[in-house]
C-alpha cells in the first residue's frame, strides 16, 4: 500500500550530475515551466525557454484562495489572502534521486488564473457547492469546469499595495545569500520556510523583477541534492508543486500511480479544473489524455471519473442514500461472486466528503469490517491503492488526517528513507497550516513521537534544517 517499496530503490539519491535519477531528478536543461507556467501566447512546447521581455508573473487573485476555512486543501493561505498560482515541472525518471543543478523549473504564464483565484462558477444542474472545507471552492467565482468560457484573470495587485509583507526585503536577502563565492543556505531556508502561498508568489515575482532571473533557476543553480529539491518544490507553491508531481508521475518508464492517487483523488471540482487547466498551460498537454495513455482498463476508468469534475459537493447527508450505498458497496464486493469494480468506483469517486464519511461510519456497523479493509480484500494492484486512499481518507475525521499521518510514517518506516515521498508529503501538507497542525497532532498520538523528531532521525545537515523549518511554521 502506502509503504510499498519500489524495486529501483526509491529514496537513494545518485550523484548530483546523473542524467536519469530517481523520483525527484529531471534531466538537465529540460524544463522551463514551473510555479507560473509557460507563456501561452507562444504555444511553445515543453522545455522551450521563455521569450525575452516576458510578461509579469501571474497576478495574485483578489478572490478567496484555493480552498478556504480550516478544512481547506493543501496549500490554502490564511483567510483574506489570495492564493498563489502554481505550475511546474520536469520529465519523470524512476524513483530515487534528487534533481541535478541544471533542472529548470520554469517560467511564468502571463494569463494563467492563479490556483485559488477566480474559482469556477456553478452551472445549472451542477452539484451544489460545498461549504468551505477541505478544498471547497470559494463562492462567487467565475468560469469553469462544465464547459463555460474562462474569463481573463484579475488584474495584478501592485506590490506597493501589499500589506503585511515586504517581498523586496526577502528578494534582497536571497540575492545576498547567493551572491559571490559560496551560498548561505541557512538564509535561504529561513527566508522561504515561513511564507504562505500568496507571499511565495509575490516573492518569486519580485525576485525576478529585481534580479532578472527566476527564483527557481537561482535555487537550482545554488543548491543541490535533496535540499535543492525541497526548496524548489516549496518555491513552486501548492498548485505548481502538484503540477510538477503530476508530470513526474507520467514521465519516463512506468507510471507512479501513488502520486496520481495523492494529487488527484478526493479533490474538489474546482481543484480538478485548475489542475487540468494548469497542466495544459504549462506543458501544452491535456492532463486527461496524458493519464489515459499511462493507464489501462478499469484503472484508467477510475481516473477518468476523478478527472470529470462532476463530484457532488453538497454538505447535506441523505441517510437513506447512505444506507443504500453501503448495501451497494457490499453487494458489489464481498456479497458478489467477482467484484463489481465500476459500481464501487462510481460511489467512492462521485459522493461528497460528508457522504463518504457517513458511509465509512455505517459500513462496519452493518458488515463488521471497515470500508478500507473491504477494499483491501476485494481489490489488487493500482485500483486497490487508489480506492484505499479514498476510503482511508473518509475514515476517522473524514478529512484524511489519519491517512496522511500514516503516509508520512510510511515514507520513513523500514530500512532506508523514501526521501522524495517524505519531502512532497511534508511540503504539500504544510500549505494548509491548520490541517497540518492536526496531522502533526495525529502523528504524535499514533506513533508516540513528534513529526519533527521523526524527520530529524531520518535526515542530516541543511536538508534536515529545511524540513524542520517547514514543519515548525505552524
Amino acid at each position: 500500500m502506502y509503504n510499498q517499496q519500489y524495486s529501483n530503490g526509491y529514496g537513494a539519491p545518485p550523484p548530483p550530475q546523473q542524467q536519469q535519477g530517481g523520483w525527484g531528478q529531471p534531466p538537465p536543461q529540460s524544463y522551463q515551466g514551473g510555479y507560473q507556467g509557460v507563456p501561452p501566447q507562444q504555444q511553445q512546447g515543453y522545455g522551450a525557454p521563455p521569450p525575452p521581455g516576458q510578461q509579469q508573473w501571474n497576478a495574485p487573485p483578489q478572490q478567496a484562495p484555493y480552498g478556504g476555512g480550516v478544512q481547506q486543501p493543501y496549500g490554502a493561505p490564511p483567510p483574506h489572502q489570495a492564493q498563489a498560482p502554481y505550475g511546474g515541472h520536469s520529465p519523470q525518471p524512476p524513483y530515487g534521486a534528487p534533481p541535478p543543478h541544471q533542472q529548470q523549473y520554469g517560467a511564468p504564464p502571463p494569463t494563467q488564473p492563479p490556483y485559488g483565484g477566480a474559482p469556477p462558477q456553478q452551472q445549472y444542474g451542477a452539484p451544489p457547492p460545498q461549504q468551505p472545507g477541505y478544498g471547497a471552492p470559494a463562492p462567487g467565482g467565475a468560469a469553469a469546469f462544465l464547459g463555460v468560457a474562462i474569463p481573463a484573470p484579475p488584474p495584478a495587485i501592485p506590490i506597493s499595495q501589499l500589506s503585511g509583507y515586504n517581498p523586496q526585503f526577502d528578494a534582497e536577502r536571497i540575492r545576498k545569500a547567493t551572491k559571490g563565492f559560496g551560498t548561505d543556505e541557512r538564509a535561504i531556508i529561513d527566508t522561504l520556510s515561513p511564507l504562505d502561498p500568496f507571499q511565495m508568489e509575490v516573492l518569486s515575482r519580485t525576485y525576478e523583477q529585481t534580479v532578472g532571473r527566476s527564483l527557481q533557476k537561482t535555487l537550482e543553480k545554488e543548491l543541490s541534492s535533496w535540499l535543492e529539491y525541497t526548496l524548489v518544490l516549496l518555491a513552486l507553491g501548492p498548485l505548481g508543486g502538484d503540477l510538477h508531481l503530476l508530470h513526474r508521475a507520467c514521465r519516463g518508464v512506468g507510471t507512479h500511480e501513488d502520486l496520481l492517487n495523492e494529487v488527484l483523488l478526493g479533490r474538489t471540482n474546482e481543484e480538478i479544473f485548475y489542475l487540468k487547466d494548469g497542466y495544459k498551460r504549462v506543458y501544452n498537454q491535456d492532463l486527461q489524455a496524458t493519464i489515459k495513455g499511462e493507464l489501462s482498463m478499469k484503472t484508467e476508468r477510475m481516473f477518468n471519473m476523478a478527472l470529470s469534475g462532476q463530484r457532488d459537493e453538497s454538505t447535506f447527508v441523505n441517510q437513506q442514500l447512505v444506507q443504500q450505498d453501503v448495501e451497494t458497496l457490499y453487494r458489489a464486493g464481498p456479497g458478489k461472486v467477482g467484484t463489481d469494480e465500476i459500481a464501487i468506483c462510481g460511489i467512492l469517486l462521485s459522493r461528497s466528503e460528508a457522504h463518504l464519511q457517513a458511509i465509512a461510519q455505517a459500513f462496519p456497523q452493518r458488515h463488521r469490517v471497515s470500508l478500507s479493509q473491504m477494499i483491501q480484500s476485494e481489490f489488487s494492484g493500482h485500483m486497490r491503492d487508489g480506492l484505499y486512499h479514498i476510503a482511508r481518507g473518509a475514515e476517522g475525521d473524514g478529512r484524511g488526517v489519519v491517512r496522511d499521518a500514516e503516509l508520512l510514517e510510511a515514507a520513513m518506516r523500514g530500512v532506508g528513507t523514501k526521501d522524495e515521498r517524505m519531502i512532497y508529503r511534508i511540503v504539500r501538507n504544510h500549505w494548509n497550516r491548520p490541517r497540518f497542525a492536526a496531522i502533526k497532532n495525529q502523528y504524535q498520538a499514533q506513533y508516540k513521537k513528534s513529526l519533527r523528531r521523526a524527520v530529524e532521525g531520518e535526515t542530516t545537515g541543511k536538508y534536515e534544517k529545511a524540513l524542520v523549518g517547514i514543519i515548525e511554521q505552524n
